[in-house]
This record gives structure tokens, sequence and C-alpha cells, in this order.
């Protein structure tokens, strides 16, 4: 994630702690978190998938360097990217992981 600026609109730690939350049983994958559409998606190019700040209350999901869904209502993005890790094929529930081990 970026280290935040005057340009971040959400609570950038809050943020992160929730999409770690509910992703960090996926292993391999790089999840971009930027405060701002400024350096965002340029200072995520290397992950697989962005959460970029784009407004007050605003969000766009990226995947790797292309926007897929731009200005969603943050209340809806981390549920939005985990779809979209699931119409890519990326995504495990993480009671399948346990069954796994």
């Amino acid at each position: 994630s970026c280290p935040s600026c005057g340009r971040t609109l959400f609570d950038l730690q809050e943020t992160t702690a929730l999409v770690r939350n509910r992703t960090s049983h996926l292993k391999g994958i790089k999840i971009g978190i930027m405060g701002c559409i400024v350096n965002g998606p340029g200072e995520m190019a290397d992950a697989d998938y962005g959460y970029v700040g784009t407004g007050v209350g605003k969000i766009s999901l990226y995947r790797g360097q292309n926007v897929v869904q731009a200005n969603l209502p943050m209340e809806e993005a981390v549920d939005a990217l985990i779809d979209l890790m699931k119409e890519d094929g990326v995504w495990v529930e993480s009671q399948e992981l346990d069954a796994v081990y």
C-alpha cells in the first residue's frame, strides 16, 4: 500500500487491514492498495490487482494496470475485488485451503 498523503480520501490503514483480512489466505497474489489516482496506478503497476481511491468514498479496481471497475462505492469495493478474483479463477475459499492441509 502507499504511504498516504493529503490526497488519500479514505482510511488507508483500516482499508489495508480489511483487504488483508479477506485475502491473506491467497498466496502469490499481489494486491496494491493505493490512496489516490495521481500516483496509485503507477506505483502498483507490478501488482496483480489494484484498489485505488478515486474520490471521496470512490474506488477503482484494476487487473494489472487496467481499470476494470471505476468509481465503485467504497462499501462495495472489497466484495467487488473478491468477485473479480473469482472471475479470474484465482480465488480460493479459506476453508478449501484448510481441507488441503
